[in-house]
Formats: C-alpha cells, structure tokens, sequence
C-alpha cells in the first residue's frame, strides 16, 4: 500500500523531495493525527504524528513527523535518523493475518496495536522479519479504509 518514512519536518521534507525527485502532489490533514488508544510494546501510549502521503512515481510515499516522544517514530528518528521505517499493506482479512504473523517460525512480535475502539482503521506493527530492519504494517481493508484513503490511492493513480 505505501512505504513509511520518518521525518524530522513534513513541510521541509515534501519540499526536499518534490525537488530532487518530483515527489507530489502530498495530501495531508491541517490537524495532526493523533492515536489515543494505541498499544505500543503492550503498553497503553498515546501519541501525535503530522502525516503526509504523496507520489513518488508509481508509489505512495508516507512522511511521518513524530509530534511528541511517545511514538515509535520518534523513537527510530532518534535512534536511526530520517529514514525507511515501514511497508504498509491493505489486508482484507486483518485477523487472519495478525494469527499468521503469530504463528509464523520465528513469530512476527506485535509492536503496536492501533485496534482501539477510537481508531477509524484497525492496524498494527508487526517486527519485519524477513524485510531487513523495516517494520511491517497491517491495513485493514474495509469500506472505511477505501473511503479514509480515497484521495490518498488517487495521487499514485494518475
């Protein structure tokens, strides 16, 4: 569905790529997104991200700034830098994929559960495993989620 890079600044970041690489347009919210009922590493954690999806040719790009110190953005920004964070997959079977993630050898850990009641989209972290470092996200595909990123398919449909 989109690849997941983490940013110190949306703004200056959108700029930086539509420049060097013809990144856009980006489509982002005016508020930031934030997740009260998020479980990050089993823990309760509420969190605020700015979050920016664009084209970068035939792929949808998302930047996320972390807002605060709670997120796991912030804590791979400050441990890594700027960078690849995740690969995102709409799912249309989302438990059975996060029992699969489960009973895979070696098991894929849960590093953040976005099910919350509050959240319009179920999602989840799972550990990457077999891609290299990069945290792995599960979409829900479902009538919400096609309406919620409607706009979002259409940049890297033109």
């Amino acid at each position: 569905f989109h690849i997941g890079w983490v940013v110190r600044d949306c703004a200056a970041a959108e700029e930086e790529l539509g420049g060097r690489l013809g990144a856009g347009p980006f489509h982002h919210s005016a508020d930031a997104s934030r997740f009260e009922h998020a479980l990050v590493h089993g823990k309760a954690t509420p969190f605020s991200l700015k979050i920016a999806f664009g084209a970068l040719g035939g792929v949808l790009l998302e930047l996320l700034e972390p807002l605060d110190d709670r997120s796991p953005h912030a804590e791979f920004l400050a441990r890594n830098g700027e960078g690849l964070h995740h690969l995102a997959y709409l799912v249309p079977d989302f438990d059975a994929q996060i029992r699969a993630a489960g009973e895979a050898a070696p098991p894929l850990e849960l590093l953040v559960d976005g099910t919350g009641p509050g959240n319009p989209v179920r999602w989840a972290y799972l550990e990457g495993g077999a891609a290299h470092g990069a945290v792995i996200e599960l979409l829900e595909r479902s009538a919400r989620s096609e309406e919620l990123f409607h706009d979002v398919l259409a940049l890297v449909d033109r």
